[in-house]
């Protein structure tokens, strides 16, 4: 019994860090959402899918550190901003996707 409490606490103190820089978007109630402008309403849509694919592909990937989770999701607002941008200017976006592939 002492055994599996050491090994619980063990495991608490080393994932204690990671729930503590998961999900940094503030959760809205509805009638909060309705009182938003159009600008902002779209500034916290983006930073809401950004946050939800950085945490799920923090959680598919072992050993990724709250330093390189951070360091993803800034790259993913970046290429965010980048492709609403190219929209605005009606720019056609290259198929990178696809050719990653």
């Amino acid at each position: 019994m002492k055994t599996l409490s050491l090994v619980l606490i063990g495991l608490f103190v080393l994932c204690a860090p990671v729930f503590g820089f998961l999900y940094e978007v503030q959760i809205l109630s509805l009638e909060e959402v309705k009182k938003i402008d159009d600008d902002k309403l779209m500034a916290i849509y983006t930073e809401a899918m950004i946050e939800r694919r950085a945490t799920e592909t923090f959680h598919g990937k072992a050993g990724f550190s709250p330093k390189e989770y951070k360091g993803f999701k800034a790259l993913l607002g970046f290429i965010i901003r980048l492709r609403q941008e190219m929209q605005e200017r009606n720019l056609d976006v290259p198929p990178i996707e696809e050719w990653l592939r």
